[in-house]
């Protein structure tokens, strides 16, 4: 019986040793596991906040692909005029300008009608665009307009038996001028000459803006990506990022539509006003694509989302 009584103690003091340490283990683990639950606190809003900036380089780069697009693309400029009718209207308009001008020389009217359909004015608005996107300073040429003009003056002289001495020539050079000023003011387009000088300067410092653009973009989402441990939360903030993207883009064309400022803007020719109109309106529909692609990629993150959280949920 001594033996036995000498032994209970040394086994309760090895058990309740053993109590003791487990209870220091379970106490270091609880306190490790809350000190983590402690710096996960910081990461959801690191992550919120990286999302904020790739949802703004977003917003930055739509902005960037419109330009690249429409303003400093002289097809979007074609194509525009095409689809406005914008080369009939200024036909028109020619005409109208050359007729009162015509009145006040003497002339019959007709000469200004046949003198105007008989004008590819097309052909003289194409080559006022491509002046423009090219940096030519001299955007209207009217040597073709002058030297078609004073041919056709000459030749209604001959037709109706007008002879033509040296003041006659004087008054026909005075009304060649008058109608080049007439053509240069209907070929012109008001607006080219404020961003005129931007384009060129400009073009291929847009193109290296959309470059870093592009590369802060796929930096912001890879550092999303490859640093969340779960999938779902991976694309969780890249969700968030391009649907924040795809908001923003829209918030310019909206705000300019629902403030009727373009309908405000006081345009001398129904031509222009067309033209700007149609102008600004497809310009705007570029950022409502890049705003509905936005939203595709972030409705493709979050049924990925979906998806793995599901997964992670059930595992």
């Amino acid at each position: 019986m001594t033996g036995v009584d000498k032994t209970m103690p040394e086994n309760q003091k090895e058990h309740e040793s053993e109590v003791q340490s487990t209870n220091e283990s379970e106490e270091h683990e609880h306190e490790h596991h809350h000190h983590r639950r402690k710096k996960s606190k910081l990461k959801p809003l690191l992550y919120c906040v990286m999302a904020f900036f790739l949802s703004f380089v977003l917003f930055l780069l739509s902005i960037c692909m419109v330009l690249r697009f429409t303003v400093f693309s002289k097809d979007f400029m074609l194509n525009t005029m095409d689809s406005k009718g914008y080369y009939s209207m200024v036909r028109y308009e020619l005409q109208s300008c050359l007729t009162d001008l015509v009145y006040a020389s003497g002339f019959e009217p007709e000469f200004a009608v046949s003198f105007a359909n008989g004008y590819d004015v097309k052909k003289a608005v194409e080559s006022y665009v491509n002046s423009f996107y090219a940096g030519d300073n001299n955007l209207v040429d009217t040597t073709e307009f002058k030297q078609k003009l004073y041919a056709e003056v000459q030749n209604y002289a001959t037709q109706n038996g007008i002879e033509l001495t040296s003041d006659s020539e004087d008054n026909i050079i005075y009304f060649v001028n008058e109608a080049a000023n007439i053509y240069t003011d209907q070929i012109s387009i008001p607006f080219f000459s404020v961003i005129g000088k931007y384009i060129d300067d400009f073009n291929n410092t847009l193109n290296i803006i959309i470059g870093v653009l592009t590369v802060l973009i796929l930096g912001i989402s890879g550092v999303i990506f490859f640093t969340n441990r779960y999938k779902h939360r991976r694309y969780k903030y890249i969700c968030y990022g391009l649907a924040g993207g795809a908001l923003a883009s829209v918030v310019i064309p909206v705000f300019i539509s629902a403030s009727n400022i373009i309908s405000k803007i006081n345009i001398s020719t129904r031509s222009l006003y067309n033209l700007f109109v149609g102008y600004f309106t497809n310009l705007f529909n570029y950022f409502y694509t890049c705003s509905a692609v936005f939203a595709v990629l972030a409705l493709i993150a979050f049924l990925l989302y979906v998806k793995y959280y599901e997964k992670y949920r059930t595992a």
